[in-house]
């Protein structure tokens, strides 16, 4: 056996002049040998030298030893030891046997261990038999029946290794290779490919390059996932300590494309002085599913299905970006979600640390939610963490949003953001159409003061105000948490004055009701799009104005009353009224999660008052189911609308 076993490494022993080993102690049978070290002649000698401070055997004791081993008389040589100790790898119960027997069509070279990485505590097994050519020094040695096999490894592999004089050249074989890590952050299966290096030494200066080419198999390194073989990895460059230069990088992705980059690394300080990648046309639907997707995913960007081309380069410095510019070219983009999409998309987004840039975008076409999105063209100016422009158009529909003083900047952590938005006169027909609503009549038209981004959150300071429908629509204390991300909560208060009724029941097909109509909605929230919590209430409004109710918009308020309201009218006192008289009218809703408390314009006894009749002819509707789900409710207008509902009026 041996003890303080240490196995020697330098450059030269690339060359494989030799190997040298050293040991406190050899014993083998009677024979103990102490402070020991053998070293193995690889320069065409075939020959062992053994030096000791001292040799025993049995009771006699040799000071000195020196020990020559004719490696071609003696056939065989098996070295045992319990362990190796390397800076990056131990080895424990290591067997070398070397195989000069005239038996054997060429001698051979055979290591078994269990190893290790230093930092690591799981043991692996690993095999290896190399077959010794004639010319030691200068013809390949061809390495099979290679494995390392662990609990969560397994490589089988070969290595043809050719000697250097001032360097070394080799290729690792490895098929059907699997491996995987305790986090399940990193693993591979069946991976079949090839991997080649080369190094030399050119005065001070190591020349190196590798070739890495994946034919077979499945790569996951968190967040990336690479089910594709046929990818080839090509680097070379120089060292010099303790400067690491990469001259090239060429990779190329099945799907996605090549991509090349170059870098200069100092070693000793484990810094990246500089760092250049390129990307030239690109598959953009391979390059979103490899790279973009895998680090999107719980944002709004983590569901599209995309297609087109991308060129892109960007340079980094003493770990500071310097400049980047992405082209994208033909490219479609949609959200799997629906909520936006654009068409025929082209982009030149450059940036530089050191000035300004122009920005440029257009599509062809796009949707936001189900808003449809006319031909646009986009500049604005970029400022190192900064981007500015005076002013966007945005058509939408038959109108157009016109975004004023827009100023982003990135700050700390997280962007920042302010803008003025204004909306031309968009036809409210198309509007509902896109929506999905009932056909609108009129146009809508508003403006927002000035809304602000900033730790995730949007404000608008001032009012929001629309004008439709011959009144104004009005939004206040806007606030949304998270908009562009997964659970966006939205805060605000409502207002509605002066709304023409008969405008409005004329688009929503709801019978005919005269007069004006107003309302508020108060601590308004909705999560993740859909409403929580709400006071709301709309009523008509007092004035000299006409108020009139048809009986067709009579039987719509009793249906949306829901069951056991009524109107307090007798059927064959319809027959010969078709419009009422009334004093006022409204419904409210206390919003609570997914229960709606209504109420009217007053209580009564047994439930609420929705509308109150005056003169003659005149009509009541009462309510008295007082607590609805908001589905329900919502259900109850969507029949009313789709003309589905034939209420019973008594």
């Amino acid at each position: 056996m041996l003890s303080g076993f240490f196995l020697l490494a330098s450059p030269k022993a690339y060359a494989l002049s030799n190997i040298s080993m050293t040991a406190d102690v050899i014993q083998y049978d009677d024979v103990t040998l102490s402070q020991a070290k053998v070293t193995i002649d690889l320069n065409g000698n075939d020959q062992a030298v053994v030096d000791a401070n001292t040799l025993e055997y049995g009771t006699a004791r040799l000071d000195n030893a020196h020990i020559l081993l004719d490696l071609k008389a003696n056939t065989t040589l098996l070295i045992q030891a319990r362990q190796i100790v390397t800076p990056q790898f131990d080895a424990r119960n290591p067997n070398i046997y070397l195989d000069y027997r005239s038996t054997n069509p060429q001698p051979s070279l055979t290591f078994n261990a269990e190893i290790k990485p230093i930092t690591d505590t799981q043991w692996a097994t690993f095999k290896l038999n190399c077959l010794i050519p004639a010319q030691k020094k200068t013809d390949t040695w061809h390495c099979v029946d290679g494995l390392y096999h662990g609990e969560r490894v397994n490589i089988p592999f070969t290595i043809d290794f050719l000697p250097q004089p001032k360097g070394v050249e080799a290729s690792i074989q490895f098929t059907q290779a699997s491996f995987s890590d305790v986090s399940g952050l990193h693993a591979g299966e069946k991976l079949t490919g090839k991997v080649m290096l080369s190094a030399q030494q050119v005065q001070s200066i190591w020349h190196w390059k590798g070739v890495f080419n994946w034919q077979e198999g499945e790569l996951f390194w968190q967040p990336f996932y690479f089910g594709k073989a046929g990818n080839t990895f090509d680097i070379a460059g120089t060292y010099q300590s303790p400067m690491l230069t990469v001259e090239k990088a060429n990779l190329q992705i099945n799907g996605v494309g090549n991509l090349s980059a170059s870098a200069d690394i100092n070693l000793k300080t484990k810094a990246f002085n500089a760092i250049r990648v390129d990307a030239r046309e690109v598959d953009f639907a391979g390059l979103y599913q490899t790279f973009i997707q895998p680090m999107a995913q719980k944002s709004v960007f983590g569901n599209l299905k995309v297609s087109g081309r991308a060129d892109w380069h960007f340079e980094v410095k003493d770990l500071q970006p310097q400049n980047f510019e992405l082209n994208i070219e033909n490219a479609n983009i949609e959200d799997e979600n629906g909520k936006f999409g654009f068409t025929n998309l082209n982009a030149h987004i450059p940036w530089d640390y050191n000035g300004p840039k122009q920005i440029f975008l257009a599509y062809e076409r796009g949707h936001l939610l189900k808003l449809p999105l006319g031909i646009t063209h986009l500049s604005a100016e970029v400022n190192r963490y900064s981007i500015v422009t005076p002013q966007l158009r945005l058509p939408v529909l038959d109108g157009a949003l016109q975004f004023k003083d827009v100023s982003a900047a990135w700050i700390g952590n997280g962007m920042v953001w302010h803008l003025q938005m204004k909306l031309e006169p968009i036809s409210m027909n198309s509007f509902s159409k896109a929506l999905g609503w009932p056909e609108m009549n009129g146009k809508i038209d508003g403006q927002i003061p000035l809304v602000t981004y900033a730790n995730k959150q949007l404000n608008m300071d001032g009012q929001m105000q629309f004008n439709m429908f011959k009144g104004m629509i009005a939004m206040s204390d806007l606030r949304i948490d998270n908009p562009i991300g997964v659970g966006p909560k939205l805060f605000a208060n409502l207002t509605m004055r002066d709304i023409d009724l008969g405008d409005l029941t004329r688009t929503f097909n709801f019978g005919s009701i005269e007069g004006k109509l107003e309302g508020d909605v108060k601590d308004l929230r909705l999560e993740n799009w859909k409403p929580v919590h709400m006071d709301a209430i709309v009523q008509t409004a007092d004035g000299k104005h006409t108020k009139k109710v048809s009986q067709r918009a009579v039987e719509n308020i009793t249906a949306l009353g829901g069951e056991g309201t009524a109107a307090a009218l007798q059927r064959t006192f319809l027959r010969f009224f078709k419009e009422f008289n009334y004093e006022k009218m409204g419904l409210s809703c206390q919003l609570r999660q997914d229960i709606c408390k209504m109420g009217g314009v007053e209580s009564t006894p047994s439930g609420f008052v929705i509308v109150k009749g005056k003169g003659a002819p005149s009509v009541n509707v009462n309510g008295f189911t007082q607590y609805v789900s908001w589905k329900d409710l919502l259900a109850r207008i969507q029949r009313i609308t789709d003309g589905n509902t034939k209420a019973i009026v008594d």
